[in-house]
């Protein structure tokens, strides 16, 4: 059973439009200050700190308390970048693919989301105690 409220809720949706307007701000201005040439790397190191500080602020909020570190947040964080740097960078890489420069970093990324994964509070979706059983088994095959 998912819950969409939790997936879909006013909570995400205020992630998602903050890191679109913090991106497509810091997205123009970079387009602005820089050649082409530069554009491109500087729009991809954008790209990487400010999933890494979405990330990095959903660890954060896991020691405050009354506030929780939530998967689904900085999944909504990393949309909300994505989506907002798009056009800058359709603009700049029109012959290049994206997926080369990003394909290393995700190397960080996704590590830092499975984390999350595990430090998540509230669960969005209920998996039946069968299924959990096997996961819990290929978890510990691969960790050990």
């Amino acid at each position: 059973m998912v819950d969409y409220e939790l997936m879909f809720g006013l909570d995400k949706q205020v992630h998602f439009f903050s890191y679109i307007a913090l991106s497509l701000l810091l997205g123009i201005l970079v387009m602005l200050l820089s050649d082409q040439e530069s554009a491109k790397k500087r729009l991809s190191y954008l790209w990487m700190m400010l999933v890494t500080i979405g990330t990095a602020e959903e660890y954060r909020q896991y020691w405050i308390p009354g506030r929780s570190a939530e998967f689904l947040d900085a999944i909504a964080n990393m949309l909300g970048i994505s989506i907002a740097l798009a056009i800058p960078m359709l603009i700049v890489y029109r012959h290049h693919l994206l997926v080369q420069r990003f394909a290393l970093y995700s190397i960080i990324v996704i590590p830092m989301l499975l984390g999350l994964l595990l430090l998540n509070e509230r669960s969005f979706i209920i998996v039946e105690e069968p299924i959990q059983q096997h996961l819990k088994r290929l978890v510990a095959f691969i960790g050990g």
